[in-house]
């Protein structure tokens, strides 16, 4: 088969493709046409519907992941920790600020966090066990007033109203 006719044959094929009939080597006379395929117009004021869908879906993405990393302050915790503990707010405040300046990065040796927390009170809370880290004010502070509730301040040297055991 000579190469004109190869060429006559595939144009053939490319037209017969793109919806016309042809038969034999006339229907190459004139080079097939391409249309364009466009996409369908999608009017403006969808896309901006969408675009604003869109943002929206990520304020609501941003603000609910805030709520689940939520940390409460140190006023925060040591209000739930005095409710759930039936301690009095103003002992473990005062307690807390005597050891760490209300700071929940406080460190002093082994002592950690805002209520200063030694290695055998954080082997020894529930709290920690579960993974809370010793320098979250809500762990400390909840494993703090666990131990005040057993046994009181007596092993901490700030004692409530800012005394000091000493």
């Amino acid at each position: 088969m000579s190469a004109r006719r190869t060429v006559a044959v595939f144009a053939a094929v490319v037209v017969a493709g793109a919806g016309a009939v042809a038969l034999g080597a006339e229907a190459v006379a004139e080079p097939p046409v391409m249309t364009n395929i466009s996409r369908p117009v999608v009017p403006q004021a969808k896309l901006v519907k969408a675009v604003e869908q869109r943002e929206a879906w990520k304020v609501r993405a941003i603000r609910a992941e805030r709520t689940l990393r939520h940390e409460p302050s140190v006023q925060e915790a040591l209000t739930i920790a005095s409710i759930a503990y039936r301690i009095d707010r103003g002992d473990l405040s005062s307690t807390a600020w005597c050891e760490s300046t209300h700071r929940p990065h406080a460190k002093n040796g082994q002592y950690l966090g805002i209520m200063q927390l030694g290695t055998g009170f954080r082997a020894a809370s529930r709290y920690f066990r579960a993974g809370l880290d010793p320098h979250s004010p809500y762990a400390n502070i909840m494993a703090a007033a666990e131990v005040i509730q057993v046994q009181g301040y007596r092993q901490w040297q700030c004692r409530p109203g800012g005394r000091l055991a000493w």
